[in-house]
């Protein structure tokens, strides 16, 4: 195989890692996005339970 070939073969294969780089941050953006919107989303429902909690306490009372 030519210097030249082999040349041609190692952009080749740096784009391609590339590529696969940019798509693995992409799915860890769209990942930690969702993470972040599970997260509110349990705190909301944790602040729900405890007003909940606190409430029937109050009625048991």
């Amino acid at each position: 195989m030519s210097l030249l070939a082999q040349t041609v073969e190692a952009i080749k294969d740096a784009m391609k890692l590339a590529d696969d780089v940019r798509r693995a941050g992409d799915t860890l953006k769209e990942l930690a996005q969702e993470i972040r919107d599970h997260d509110r989303r349990i705190t909301r429902l944790e602040a729900q339970w405890e007003t909940a909690s606190l409430l029937s306490r109050r009625r048991l009372e």
